[in-house]
């Protein structure tokens, strides 16, 4: 991938050193070290190897409070996931990660960025969002209803949207943490990145067995996604009907 196009200056007239200017989306590469290669040869090629090991250490991190909060989903494994610097706008099969979104949080943690900052970030929503489709694949998640899972985890952590067009299972989700009740996305205490999401166990056990639930019987999956969309386009209308905690108890019936 060719970013852009630098010429190479002078550092200084007293240095002796060159320097070249790596572009924005680079950024967040500020403050890495990196090994300078040379591969010499007809077309001599110059490489920078940044030290990634600072954001692999927080993918760990991020999954190791996904596992306390889920609980039996394994150790974190880079494998897992088709790991690039920037993220993928688009994926097959193994969900992504991206270093950049994790130097950038890296970055907001060591300059103790307010808390709402972190939290209510578009670099830990995808960070959230790839790790938990992963651990719903170690929970016996498939396909489509895994991504979901991922996406409603993402959203209840930081209150962002993914736009995976999984609005029904993010709200459903929301609903089945809450125990029927309503917390703000992005502002619950338990999923905060300050705390490590022990607490939670409860509700995200809730939202697991409730789309496992799903997946167990599908035709119930989407006739349950067809009220829930009718029921939106009622209350667009003027109504209030909802249908999710109507759903959510028959749920717990199946328990």
């Amino acid at each position: 991938m060719q970013l852009v196009k630098r010429k190479i200056r002078s550092a200084g007239r007293t240095s002796g050193s060159v320097e070249i200017t790596l572009p924005v989306e680079m950024q967040a590469l500020e403050g890495i070290e990196c090994n300078i290669v040379l591969k010499d040869g007809i077309k001599p090629e110059i490489i920078v190897q940044p030290d990634l090991s600072v954001a692999q250490a927080l993918f760990i991190e991020l999954w190791e409070m996904l596992r306390r909060g889920l609980g039996a989903v394994g150790d974190f494994a880079l494998s897992d996931f088709n790991v690039a610097f920037l993220p993928p706008r688009h994926w097959h099969e193994r969900p992504p990660l991206s270093y950049n979104d994790a130097l950038i949080l890296q970055g907001y943690i060591e300059q103790k960025a307010p808390s709402a900052r972190i939290q209510n970030n578009a670099a830990l929503l995808r960070l959230i969002t790839f790790l938990a489709i992963n651990a719903g694949y170690r929970l016996g998640l498939k396909g489509q209803l895994a991504i979901a899972f991922g996406d409603a985890l993402g959203y209840l952590v930081t209150g962002v949207s993914g736009g995976h067009g999984s609005e029904f299972e993010r709200d459903a989700a929301l609903a089945a943490y809450g125990a029927g009740q309503r917390p703000v996305a992005g502002q619950i205490a338990a999923l905060s990145i300050d705390d490590d999401w022990t607490a939670a166990r409860e509700g995200l056990q809730w939202i697991y067995e409730l789309f496992a639930a799903w997946q167990a019987d599908p035709n119930e999956y989407e006739a349950a996604r067809e009220r829930w969309w009718r029921s939106v386009a009622t209350v667009e209308g003027g109504t209030t009907l909802s249908t999710v905690e109507a759903y959510l108890r028959h749920v717990e019936v199946l328990r």
